[in-house]
């Protein structure tokens, strides 16, 4: 047993000394996590990803990045022991081993701002989360909700924005930078309902990996991770470490032996003045308090009247320090500059009739003033040296703007906050800041030269002091409210006024009082019914809330059977995104294949190939949507007919094309029921010909069936003549061949008119409508003579362009339909109204009878196939629909059927109206 153990804990030892002595480590990362961790130009980059690289720094280490692609997916390479270390994040599996605490966060709600309703956490939501460290969490504080995990944010913001999602919980940096960075910041908005601080821990499988990781991380300062950090995290608010600074100890010891003498000025207001109160104030002096503090400083103030003293005072070692000064060449002779620790625009003061001044070198010639070795007037001179000729210097800031004022100088130049605060100060309304000078005073602290160790002392400081404080100081200043002058006549009337205001408040309150007492026990009673109400409200809500989500996974279920795909276009990054309709449509498996425009274009068919080329080109080209039909080949040799829709959503800086969406949807089975409707309407127009062929044959058969009688009479009375008479009388015969002759001629021209009617020409001619209606009748005529039918025509002269046969062939089937109806009905007076008119570039036929209408159960469907008011055996039912296929799809017209009641030589009829409307050229 003891064999055992010591075998045990010399393979313990070994393990530790193998992993103490392992130098390269490979960590894992998730790359689309910024700021912590994304892949930026190819390589890792982020806060935590700087954190890492400093600690293989700190400790001689190697380190080798691993991007995940996913967040799931990267830490899962830990626990397969693929990598060494996952980046950072909270414990969430038991395999998980963590590092002590390297950063903080806080998880955050994110809502889209479109949405204005209350969230609880009680309610139903769908919420989305990144990868399952965050699932137990959002379940426990959310259990009525359906939590979805997504892998990247990609597809969490898409859902997100897309209003799938009523919730994000994650990272709140994180979320917000990358927001930020991908244009929809102004989309979202965090709620306080929920926030939770959550520690980052670096992750390992290993404990001995944990034990290096925790060893290397103690020898980075605090420093050095704040710098890091402020880097990423420019608002101090959510910055986790903290600047500190440390001393030597010849700093320290410098300080501890030194009182030092601070030179102040007396009036450089609003930096450094002597108040009412004989006490100093101002910016800097405040800020140089907070200097004084930190480095428990032990000061005597000397007030000097004019700058020039105060210069001389650090020259001659009099005093030790200033701590509201500019660096100027000359100055850096006698004395030391801290770095800048603010800094404001030296401005120029002119009367408030004069310009806005854009460059200061448009006012170098004439006068201008400036306080005595201001650094203003300083870096004036180095800037442009023979400007002195045209300078006016004063004592104080002052006499210089007095001296604008009385006009004897143009303009007074000096540092922005001094200039306003003088001019409000002095009530000098008559001023006004006309531009800047382009130049910009850095406010440093001065020191003796001899003083170095105090000035890296402070300078240590500057770096340590929050900005924020600093603005503050600033901000208060700028702010305040410059004195006046007292004047009593004007609290007087305020006072009055104010006494008269309270008079009248007071009856106004009491009358108040009454009318509240009755408000209160109304309100009371509403009070009760909107809570009852809201009540029922909230029960409803959560009803609808439940309904809603069900609605939007049939909505998404939907979108599948439709079997609509959709795609984006990345012209910057040459990336095509495939929804996963788009991969099925195109015979693929989701992800099955990495799409490119390169790919799209190889499965189009060879005659669409260039069409869709130039879609594409012209897309890029417009901002409109475009809409393109066109065939594909599929792997398995399918063809597929497809319609693409695609749009630019967005455009570059220079108005180019950057992100194009578009949709594709299958028409094959669609085109399939084309085909078959075409195959099918034109087995209808070959059977309307037949059918018209029927009937033009009865047509035939009335027509000769006189002319053959009058024939056969005539050709029967010459040869009783000649059996009887052996002669015929010359009069008679002529009379009799005359006859004969006649009526041959009219069955040739029958035969030509059913000859035209059967042998259309399709093109669109020119022909007078009133002509074509005499052909339609006379194609008919027999049977109008045969049933007795008065036809009343009212036709227009009018020229028409369209193809003649067709309108023929619809005439026909009208004129037909009205014939059987008289026949059928046995009308004893049988009518036929033919009226045809020009009205706004359309021609207008309109034919009626009085054979008592259609019935109202069947009106609406006599334009239907195979539909028929006549006898089984008597009608086809195909007239007039092909009659309305034609003049719809060729003609470019309408056709219409009612029912018209309408009187004739002081007689009511009703009939059927065919109104038929045709454009009259093209």
């Amino acid at each position: 047993m003891n064999r055992v153990f010591r075998f045990l804990s010399i393979l313990l030892l070994l393990t530790s000394f193998l992993y103490s002595a392992q130098t390269s480590f490979k960590v894992s990362y998730a790359p689309d996590y910024a700021p912590f961790s994304y892949l930026e130009n190819g390589k890792p980059e982020g806060l935590l990803v700087d954190y890492w690289k400093l600690w293989a720094e700190k400790n001689n280490y190697s380190l080798e990045f691993i991007n995940g692609k996913y967040w799931g997916d990267a830490i899962e390479l830990v626990n397969e022991g693929k990598v060494d270390f996952f980046l950072g994040t909270n414990p969430y599996k038991p395999w998980m081993k963590a590092s002590k605490s390297i950063y903080k966060t806080t998880i955050s709600l994110f809502i889209n701002k479109d949405f204005s309703k209350d969230f609880n956490l009680n309610a139903p939501y769908l919420i989305g989360i990144i990868g399952k460290g965050l699932e137990e969490t959002t379940k426990k504080n959310f259990p009525n909700s359906e939590i979805l995990v997504y892998k990247n944010y990609t597809t969490l913001f898409k859902d997100f924005l897309a209003k799938k999602l009523d919730l994000i919980f994650d990272d709140k940096t994180a979320i917000e930078f990358y927001s930020l960075r991908n244009g929809f910041f102004h989309k979202i908005k965090s709620l306080d309902l929920l926030q939770i601080p959550t520690p980052i821990y670096a992750i390992s499988k290993e404990e001995n990996l944990i034990e290096v990781f925790n060893k290397g991380f103690e020898k980075i300062t605090q420093e050095e991770l704040y710098d890091i950090e402020n880097k990423w995290i420019i608002n101090n608010e959510f910055q986790i470490y903290k600047k500190s600074f440390e001393l030597t100890k010849e700093e320290k010891e410098f300080l501890k032996n030194h009182k030092f003498n601070v030179s102040i000025s007396k009036a450089w207001e609003p930096f450094t003045f002597i108040s009412k109160y004989n006490k100093p104030t101002g910016i800097s002096y405040e800020i140089w308090n907070i200097f004084v503090k930190k480095l428990s400083l032990d000061c005597t103030y000397h007030v000097d009247n004019t700058f020039t003293k105060q210069l001389n005072s650090i020259k001659t070692k009099k005093n030790d320090i200033i701590f509201s000064a500019g660096e100027t060449e000359d100055r850096k002779e006698y004395a030391l500059f801290t770095k800048p620790y603010i800094e404001f625009p030296i401005s120029i003061v002119t009367l408030k009739d004069e310009n806005f001044i854009e460059n200061i070198e448009t006012i170098l010639n004439k006068k201008i003033c400036l306080l005595e070795n201001s650094t203003a007037h300083k870096l004036l001179k180095e800037k442009y040296p023979d400007v002195d000729k045209n300078l006016i210097l004063v004592k104080n800031t002052k006499d210089g703007l007095q001296k604008v004022i009385h006009k004897e100088a143009y303009a007074y130049i000096g540092i922005k906050p001094n200039l306003l605060y003088n001019i409000n100060n002095l009530g000098l309304n008559e001023l006004k800041i006309s531009g800047n000078t382009g130049l910009t005073y850095k406010i440093s602290i001065m020191v003796r030269k001899d003083y170095p160790l105090l000035k890296s002392a402070l300078e240590k400081t500057i770096d340590s002091i929050d900005k924020e404080s600093i603005s503050d100081i600033v901000g208060e200043w700028t702010n305040i409210q410059f004195k006046e002058k007292f004047n009593y006549k004007t609290l007087i009337i305020i006072l009055i006024i104010v006494f008269v205001i309270f008079i009248v408040l007071i009856y106004i309150n009491q009358a108040n009082i009454k009318r509240n007492k009755i408000l209160k026990d109304l309100v009371d009673e509403r009070t009760k019914e909107l809570k009852l109400l809201n009540q029922e409200l909230e029960k409803r809500v959560q009803e609808k809330t439940k309904e809603l989500i069900k609605t939007n996974y049939l909505l998404d279920e939907a979108q599948k059977i439709a079997r609509l795909g959709s795609f984006s276009y990345n012209f910057k990054k040459k990336e095509l995104i495939w929804s996963d309709e788009h991969f099925k449509i195109f015979g693929f498996y989701p992800n099955e294949i990495r799409p490119s425009i390169t790919k799209f274009i190889s499965f189009i068919h060879d005659d669409d190939k260039q069409k869709v080329k130039k879609h594409l080109f012209k897309i890029m080209h417009n901002d409109k949507r475009k809409v393109i039909e066109f065939k594909i080949i599929l792997r398995d040799n399918t063809k597929k007919y497809l319609q693409l829709s695609t749009k630019v959503s967005k455009y570059d800086s220079n108005g180019k094309a950057q992100i194009i969406l578009g949709t594709i949807i299958d028409l094959t089975k669609v085109k399939e029921l084309e085909l078959q409707k075409r195959e099918k309407d034109s087995m209808l127009a070959q059977q309307s010909k037949m059918a018209a062929l029927g009937e033009m044959l009865e047509n035939i058969a009335h027509q000769w069936r006189q002319p053959l009688s009058v024939i056969s009479t005539a050709s029967t009375g010459l040869q009783l003549q000649i059996e009887l008479n052996d002669e015929i009388p010359r009069e008679t015969l002529y009379q009799s061949v005359k006859s004969i002759n006649e009526h041959t001629q009219y069955l040739s021209r029958t035969i030509d008119d059913f000859r035209n009617f059967f042998n259309p020409k399709k093109e669109k001619t020119f022909f007078n409508i009133s002509s074509t209606i005499e052909k339609a009748l006379s194609l008919v005529s027999s049977r109008i003579k045969k049933e007795s039918i008065c036809i009343i025509q009212e036709v227009e002269k009018v020229e028409i362009k369209t193809i003649e046969s067709e309108l023929i062939q619809i005439l026909l089937n009208i004129f037909n339909n009205a014939i059987d109806a008289l026949t059928q009905n046995n009308i004893e007076d049988k009518y036929i109204f033919v009226t045809v008119f020009r009205k706004n570039d359309y021609l207008h036929i309109k034919i009626k009878d009085n054979a008592g209408g259609i019935p109202k159960k069947i009106i609406n469907r006599v334009f239907e196939p195979y539909f028929t008011t006549k006898h089984k055996y008597q009608g086809t039912g195909i007239g007039l629909y092909m009659s309305n296929e034609i003049i719809t799809k060729h003609l470019n017209g309408i056709i219409k059927v009612s029912n018209n009641k309408f009187e004739h030589e002081e007689k009511d009829y009703t009939g059927a109206l065919f109104a038929i409307s045709i454009p009259i050229s093209e």
